[in-house]
């Protein structure tokens, strides 16, 4: 095997993550354009038992970087806080 192809080999282990989420690994629930709205979905999760925390709110507003503010949670909580959110909608 050459070195390339052995270098190859471990980079594409790397950035392929196919491991499942463990519970208490963090995931974006959904992105928003302000963090009012994101802070207002999560007020609604936290008072129905699910954790939740903002990410970036302090976004750079200029049109090449714009990400959106995030809302993480614990992944155990993923599917209780979808259907939180669908039924609130």
């Amino acid at each position: 095997m050459s070195l390339l192809t052995s270098l190859k080999e471990k980079l594409n282990a790397l950035l392929s993550d196919s491991k499942p989420p463990v519970p208490d690994d963090l995931v974006r629930l959904r992105t928003y354009a302000t963090a009012a709205e994101a802070y207002i979905d999560k007020a609604y999760l936290e008072a129905n038992g699910i954790h939740a925390m903002v990410e970036n709110e302090v976004e750079i507003y200029t049109p090449q970087i714009k990400t959106g503010v995030r809302l993480v949670i614990f992944y155990r909580d993923y599917t209780k806080a979808i259907s939180l959110l669908d039924k609130a909608k």
